[in-house]
């Protein structure tokens, strides 16, 4: 199991889950309304190999909210570089799901020179205002309003969602995501006011600009859903090989390896194969 280590960055307190394990230092980095439970499935498989940790970006899991009210790329780098450096992992490998892609990302690309390679899975293609506008972003793209649902309700919802998916571990990381209040009901970590900066700071965010300044060797895992696909996972499928392409274009050290029959959340549906090509990447360089 995990150490739970905390470390305070001009007075915000960020929680992570520490694998431990020696040699190549490995940072995990959540997506959008998640938290650090998240690779509970895979980091110990990295921590096999590799020196590992998972982050709890600000205002997810234990970590504190940002008193500043600061979401944008700048402020969350700045977050990645402190605890890289906080855990003095030198030229780490920052690995990101969804939001936590285009995290590693913005990293590789603003700090060059502290990171030795980046893996993005299921994102880090960015460009979403080239297929919507703001008002559909947001529209889209809201959370659903949970504040106030009962623990029990929401336990059966989770358990209707995931069909035969569903497993007690599963269920204790999504719960991760929020707060058990004292009356029996969740509210989430993440206030939907910060959520949608967060998603504006995705929309703004800008792939021609950052893959030329990403200098060090990247992995792109993009996830191909099982068929049959319908409207939307056709429409994300399209928008992704469109970004690939685009990667593949500008980023003379990147190499991109879809997952075919897999879902957004593949290190919860498949920790090994994930683990796997992440170990692969992390041993070539």
């Amino acid at each position: 199991m995990p150490t739970d280590t905390f470390l305070t960055l001009d007075n915000l307190r960020l929680h992570l889950n520490d694998w431990g394990g020696s040699g190549q230092p490995i940072l995990l980095a959540h997506g959008l309304a998640s938290n650090a439970k998240f690779w509970n499935r895979v980091a110990p498989l990295l921590a096999e190999s590799f020196r590992v940790a998972a982050l709890d970006q600000r205002s997810h899991g234990l970590s504190d909210e940002a008193r500043d009210g600061d979401y944008g790329f700048a402020a969350v780098c700045a977050d990645v570089r402190g605890v890289c450096d906080g855990l003095h992992f030198a030229k780490p490998i920052i690995v990101g799901h969804s939001w936590g892609a285009a995290v590693a990302l913005e990293v590789a690309a603003r700090y060059p020179e502290a990171v030795g390679g980046v893996a993005m899975i299921d994102g880090g293609f960015a460009g979403m205002n080239r297929r919507l506008t703001w008002a559909e972003a947001e529209q889209r793209l809201a959370p659903p309003r949970l504040a106030g649902t009962p623990l029990a309700e929401f336990r059966e919802r989770v358990r209707r969602g995931l069909d035969g998916d569903f497993s007690h571990e599963i269920f204790d990381i999504i719960l991760g995501n929020f707060e058990v209040r004292a009356d029996g009901t969740i509210a989430p970590h993440l206030a939907l006011e910060n959520h949608m900066k967060i998603m504006r700071a995705m929309w703004e965010q800008n792939p021609e600009r950052l893959y030329p300044l990403a200098q060090c060797p990247a992995l792109f895992l993009p996830c191909i859903p099982a068929e049959p696909h319908d409207e939307m996972d056709a429409q994300y499928l399209s928008f992704k090989r469109e970004g690939a392409a685009l990667a593949q274009a500008l980023m003379p050290n990147a190499r991109i390896e879809w997952l075919a029959d897999s879902i957004h959340d593949v290190p919860l549906q498949r920790p090994g194969l994930v683990a796997e090509k992440i170990a692969a990447f992390a041993e070539s360089l």
